[in-house]
């Protein structure tokens, strides 16, 4: 499955019995613009509001110039699953699959294999991003991230890990993000040279990631459950869909003592503008991990604190008049 925004109205979704859907009003309605039984899509990219393009199984890409009201197969000349797509433009484009990664310079109509590192028939390579015509990255769900700097002519390894990547988000050249199955999310300054490890309060698959900024970003997990960051991974929070909460509570973070990250637990009763911020044992502000209105509901986030050396610290929360703060302690 896939979802694409065009705009805050205007998101098309595909996903299983080939199916295509389109709202123009934020989801409060939905339009079936295709279906398929035999099918199934996993890629969809616009690369304006008219142009855009699905990849499936059974080596299926389709095009639609009109908005997604109608669909053109295209003949990808493989009959192998393909998911990653990224286009940079209406003729360049790139497709990944099962052991495969083709390119398009003609919108779609010709297509050939730029020759992948995969290290099986069975690698799929999940997502796929390109800064330029010639610097690329792709990632797979064997756990690998693979770049390219001659536009798909060589293919080297930067980057492995145990377990999948599902999906890449990157806010410019250089900030990028990775979502795994481990729960973890992948972070690169570099353009994807070299990446970094955060924790997210989740232990599962992390299926979809997407950074409108560089520093906020959303992810969606495989139970559903939704992640948001505001400062670039630093913290990412979720909020519990079985909770309601009657009162206001902060939680003892756990771990504590911890080395690299912690997870702070918390409840608020009504909507109020919160903010959760971090200080060293002097009072200076180190950082703030939260500062937005949100819903009544019990929210967990896990504080990234690689950047801090060992000491004592405190988290305060401050949400309309409740106040309340707990020590923590870091140890490397």
């Amino acid at each position: 499955m896939s979802i694409y925004i065009i705009h805050p109205d205007t998101v098309l979704i595909c996903g299983n019995y080939g199916k295509i859907m389109r709202t123009y009003n934020g989801g409060n309605n939905w339009v079936l613009l295709y279906s398929d039984t035999v099918k199934q899509f996993w890629g969809l990219q616009f690369v304006n509001s008219n142009t855009g393009f699905i990849a499936g199984s059974h080596g299926t890409i389709m095009k639609t110039t009109n908005k997604g009201d109608n669909w053109v197969i295209l003949n990808s000349t493989t009959q192998t699953a393909l998911d990653g797509i990224y286009f940079l433009s209406e003729n360049t484009g790139y497709i990944g699959g099962a052991n495969i990664i083709l390119k398009t310079t003609d919108g779609g109509n010709n297509w050939i294999n730029v020759v992948g590192s995969f290290i099986s028939p069975f690698e799929t390579a999940t997502a796929v991003w390109f800064a330029n015509i010639n610097y690329g990255l792709y990632c797979t769900n064997a756990g690998r991230i693979v770049m390219t700097t001659n536009g798909g002519a060589n293919w080297n390894l930067v980057y492995s890990m145990n377990g999948g990547i599902w999906g890449m988000s990157f806010t410019d050249s250089l900030i990028g993000y990775a979502c795994t199955s481990t729960g973890k999310v992948l972070k690169t300054f570099n353009g994807g040279y070299n990446w970094g490890e955060q924790n997210t309060p989740l232990s599962e698959n992390l299926y979809e990631i997407h950074f409108p900024s560089a520093l906020t970003g959303y992810i969606a997990s495989w139970s559903g459950k939704i992640l948001k960051t505001t400062n670039g991974g630093l913290t990412y929070i979720t909020k519990s869909q079985s909770e309601i909460p009657d009162k206001y509570l902060l939680k003892q973070n756990y771990p504590n003592p911890f080395n690299s990250s912690t997870k702070i637990k918390f409840s608020i009763p009504e909507d109020k503008n919160t903010t959760l911020k971090v200080f060293d044992i002097s009072g200076k502000l180190i950082t703030t991990l939260i500062n937005s209105k949100l819903e009544k509901g019990t929210y967990e986030l896990t504080f990234n604190a690689d950047f801090l050396p060992s000491g004592i610290y405190y988290y305060i929360l401050n949400s309309g008049s409740y106040i309340s703060t707990r020590k923590m302690v870091i140890i490397k």
